[in-house]
């Protein structure tokens, strides 16, 4: 009997799995890190501004992985919309408002794509300044600085 009931609750789980492929099946976005400002790079004694530096390298590394995940599971989400448009399109009566509902579906997703660019590109041009302030000090370590 509890064979049964564990196979009822897997067949279950199974059958509810497209409805779990709704738009935002992709969660949340990942939060961007706090990246130190210059300012702040600059106050700081050379040790602890060259952790800041390593810290917000590590910070982005982690988050930009976070961010491809995010957006592998939009160009998916993207994707199996576009079929169900195209599939909904070539109906013989196509239903006008599902078309239209999918159509706002990929627009949706092309908008978070689009804000998680912009995102990402503000991000690394705040740790491109952070870092340039870092190796403008002449008291920090310039391994880590590119050779001029």
């Amino acid at each position: 009997m509890l064979k049964y009931l564990g196979l009822a609750a897997a067949i279950s789980m199974m059958a509810t799995a497209p409805a779990l492929a709704d738009p935002g099946a992709c969660g949340d976005e990942p939060i961007p890190p706090a990246i130190p400002s210059v300012a702040d790079i600059g106050q700081r004694p050379p040790v602890d501004a060259q952790k800041a530096k390593h810290q917000a390298f590590e910070d982005i590394k982690a988050w930009q992985t976070a961010l491809k995940d995010y957006r592998d599971c939009l160009d998916s989400d993207t994707t199996t919309t576009k079929r169900q448009l195209q599939d909904a399109q070539s109906q013989s009566k196509p239903d006008k408002d599902k078309i239209t509902k999918l159509q706002g579906e990929i627009t949706a997703d092309a908008g978070v794509y689009d804000r998680t660019t912009n995102t990402e590109e503000k991000i690394v041009n705040d740790f491109h300044a952070l870092s340039t302030a870092y190796c403008a000090r002449p008291d920090t370590d310039k391994a880590s600085c590119p050779k001029s």
